[in-house]
This record gives C-alpha cells, sequence and structure tokens, in this order.
C-alpha cells in the first residue's frame, strides 16, 4: 500500500469554549492533489491552520496531524519551524492582504528563498517566476499586478523552498473563471514539474471534480465523506455531498425552484449531538439526533452515516 505523506486522524481545535472542528480525518498520498471541501463555517482553514502549526494563540489541537509519520501537533515551535515553509508551504486566500505593499515581488520571494537556505535568492525567485508565467513582475509592486498575477507571486513565493506539500486555501475564490482555471492548470503543472504533493481546500464541487486525486468533505466539524474523487462525485454516500453535487449542477426542486440546503451550518460554539447534518438533512431519522454515526467503507470510499 502507498504511504501517505500526510495523514489527518481525529484532529481536534478548540478556542476557548468554540471547537470549530471536532474530527478532521483524512490522508494525502505523496504527488497527488486532496480537495477538501464544504461550505463556510464547517472547519477547513482551522484544519489547514493546525496542519501547518499556525493555530491562534488560545487554540488547542487534539488528535493526529501525521507528517512523514511524525505528529505535528506533539512538536516544539523549533520543530515546527524546520518544516514550516520548507517542507509543508501555504498560500492564503488574499493575495493582496498576503503580500507586503512596500516591497517589491522578486526582493519579497527572495527573503523567502534565502530565509529557506537558497543562497542564489535571486536567481531563484526569477526562475519561480517564470515558471509561474509573470516574467517582468518581480521589479513591480503588489498593486501594480492584477489579481491573477498576485496569486501566481504567491505560488512562486510558495513554491521557493520546494515543500513537499502545499496547503491551497480557497486561492482561487476572488478570481474569474478564465483565470481560476489558469491558476489551477498551473498548480498541476507544479506538480509535476516540482514534485508537490497538494492539499487545495474550497467550497466548489466543480474544481475538486476537475483538478482533485481524492476528496474530503466537511460539515460542522467532521470529516463526513472521504475517498477517491471519482467515486465519491459519482456515487456519494453521504446526504451533504449529495445535495452539495446537486446545488452545484443547478438542479431544481419539481415546483421549479432551485434546490437549497436547508438551515445553516452548526456553529463552532453548538453542541452537537448525533449526527452534525441531522438537522438539515432530509432523510433524517430520529437516531440520526442521538447516535454520532462511525464509518462505513466501500473500499477507498467511506462515510458516516446510518444510511448508504
Amino acid at each position: 500500500m502507498e504511504e501517505s505523506l500526510l495523514t489527518v486522524s481525529g484532529l481536534k481545535v478548540r478556542i476557548g469554549s468554540r471547537e470549530p472542528v471536532r474530527d478532521s480525518s483524512f490522508s494525502i498520498k505523496s504527488g497527488s492533489a486532496k480537495a477538501l471541501i464544504g461550505e463556510s463555517g464547517c472547519g477547513k482553514t482551522m484544519t489547514a491552520s493546525a496542519i501547518i502549526g499556525l493555530l491562534p494563540e488560545n487554540a488547542s489541537a487534539d488528535g493526529i496531524v501525521a507528517y512523514r509519520n511524525r505528529n505535528i501537533l506533539n512538536m516544539d515551535e523549533r520543530q515546527l519551524s524546520a518544516i514550516r515553509g520548507s517542507e509543508i508551504s501555504m498560500i492564503c486566500q488574499s493575495a493582496d492582504g498576503a503580500l507586503n505593499p512596500v516591497y517589491r515581488i522578486g526582493k519579497q520571494i527572495e527573503r523567502i528563498a534565502r530565509i529557506n537556505g537558497n543562497d542564489d535568492a535571486a536567481e531563484r525567485a526569477e526562475a519561480l517566476l517564470k515558471a509561474t508565467g509573470i516574467t517582468g513582475a518581480g521589479r513591480k509592486y503588489p498593486h501594480q499586478l492584477s489579481g491573477g498575477m498576485q496569486q501566481r507571486a504567491l505560488i512562486a513565493a510558495a513554491i521557493s523552498s520546494s515543500p513537499s506539500l502545499l496547503i491551497a486555501d480557497e486561492m482561487t475564490s476572488a478570481l474569474d473563471r478564465k483565470t481560476e482555471a489558469e491558476i489551477m492548470d498551473l498548480l498541476v503543472s507544479l506538480m509535476t514539474t516540482q514534485g508537490l504533493s497538494m492539499l487545495f481546500i474550497s467550497h466548489s464541487i466543480a474544481l475538486a471534480s476537475a483538478y482533485s486525486d481524492s476528496v474530503a468533505v466537511m460539515h460542522g466539524g467532521f470529516t463526513v465523506e472521504d475517498g477517491d474523487t471519482a467515486d465519491v462525485i459519482s456515487s456519494p454516500r453521504h446526504p451533504y455531498t449529495e445535495l452539495l453535487i446537486r446545488t452545484s449542477r443547478l438542479e431544481r426542486n419539481p415546483d421549479g425552484t432551485f434546490l437549497t440546503i436547508k438551515g445553516s451550518m452548526p456553529g463552532s460554539w453548538e453542541k452537537i449531538e448525533g449526527c452534525s447534518f441531522a438537522r438539515r438533512c432530509p432523510y433524517a431519522e430520529k437516531i440520526c439526533f442521538s447516535e454520532t454515526p462511525g464509518w462505513k467503507y466501500d473500499g477507498n470510499h467511506r462515510w458516516r452515516c446510518i444510511h448508504g
């Protein structure tokens, strides 16, 4: 069996009385792309923050986040610093917020490359900007670049240390469809040329279907379904996944109105008994509100639901 580069198992994140992540569980194989999807507030970004060791100061995390068989949650800051950026890198959602407005793009990438041990930082920055399709952008300031070019600059910065795992957090959400496709195509290309594995976080079923090898679905802080993308998209076993797919296809109800997922995501401050999706689920039974479902399996495909 192919060994996983990263395994997240039973991850819980608490911030005071809130619990934004209650049980996040999935794995990423070397050289593959994993999509982590779900509506806003489901725990995707907090899961990513735990993986790279950048949780808020008042947060605590339990469970396993095993990178190359080492549990990141047990590492001290010195150990985390040795892999953060160099082995695991992250592209944030907001490019204009992540780039320093007072420094030229090239200088920012040079600095990151130098911190991670590249003696030829200037040449490395130039080569990366060329690889990401924005040759000449190194002499410009962030405000002189379009949103798509800013994202390409962030990608260049993120891969400057040749990481093994790249986390992309909703990085195309502010881009138009054409630019979004260009950025995702670029990332897939870099996976081959740079030897990257990728975790990309999105609310988009379309992106997951087009660009991931496997997909994990989150709701209410729980991973509720996980498996090869083709299996999950063609044969969803959890009602939440099914409805995400159907609403993304703009299906209609018998009365002609668009199909929607009723209700809202449980808040991180709410106590959840039973299935996190029960109060929104059209198939919910009495037991769903009292019993937390365990995993069911069909090969590499697994889900948490009494049905299926």
